[in-house]
């Protein structure tokens, strides 16, 4: 009896210093899960982070902005908390709104820049081309022709092509096709994509690239032309509107005025 009393106390002892270790060793795992929720949340603010500021520095430079991220971030920051401290003097709808307006204010700017460069970019693009032409028209490659062209012309796009030819001397480096097929898509500018086309197909097939050069730019000189055109026709009708109303009006106005009043003598 005194074997069995020992023995089950034995067990017993056993079984609670078990279950002490088990417990000891079951909350560390609870808190080891907790850093890890909170390394994976830094780790994911982290990658949102990097992926705004990625994407803030391809829309500077779409913009043609020489600043960085961080600058840009500040006086977009400082410009929405002016705006704000300004309408929390009236009230705190106007210092929210105030807020907004200076993010909205930023957002609008950055992406007026980006679309009068890429329309300056692209009216550039068609004398380029037609000079590219004539360069083709005197023999030679067509890489060295658009050398010579994108060196006789001060322009940003040329100083861009060349640059990009420069680095496609590189050995191993990216061909020029693919250069300015990468730079096309980051300009959104689908003409570039075309005469990367026509070189690439010059040079693999030994097509003649005056033919694809010549055609592009006509293409190009009749969309800016049809383009010149719906933009007079805006303008005259926004001298129109203003002209009618401040015109027109008070014209019809002294020219109604007589048989007015003479039918409203008549009614009285």
């Amino acid at each position: 009896m005194p074997e069995l009393l020992t023995v089950s106390a034995a067990i017993g002892a056993g079984a609670l210093c078990t279950g002490a270790v088990l417990l000891a060793a079951h909350e560390p795992a609870r808190e080891d899960f907790a850093w890890l929720a909170r390394r994976q949340s830094e780790i994911g603010a982290h990658l949102r982070v990097a992926r705004a500021r990625r994407r803030l520095v391809r829309d500077l430079e779409r913009a043609g902005w020489r600043e960085t991220p961080e600058r840009i971030t500040v006086m977009a920051v400082a410009t929405a908390s002016c705006l704000g401290a300004l309408g929390a003097v009236v009230s705190s709808i106007a210092a929210t709104l105030g807020v907004l307006g200076g993010c909205v204010a930023f957002a609008v700017a950055l992406n007026a820049a980006i679309d009068r460069r890429r329309r300056r970019m692209a009216g550039e693009l068609v004398p380029l081309l037609e000079l590219f032409t004539l360069e083709l028209s005197g023999g030679g490659s067509a890489l060295a022709a658009l050398g010579s062209v994108c060196v006789q012309v001060e322009s940003e796009l040329a100083i861009d092509l060349r640059r990009m030819l420069v680095a496609s001397q590189v050995a191993g480096s990216a061909s020029f096709e693919v250069r300015l097929i990468e730079y096309s898509d980051q300009h959104q500018i689908a003409a570039l994509s075309s005469l990367a086309t026509i070189l690439a197909a010059s040079r693999d097939y030994g097509t003649p690239a005056s033919q694809g050069v010549r055609a592009l730019a006509t293409d190009l000189r009749r969309a800016q032309r049809r383009e010149l055109i719906a933009q007079s026709r805006r303008a005259l009708n926004h001298v129109l509107l203003p002209a009618g109303v401040a015109v027109l009006l008070p014209f019809l106005g002294v020219l109604m005025f007589p048989a007015v009043s003479v039918l409203q003598k008549s009614l009285r």
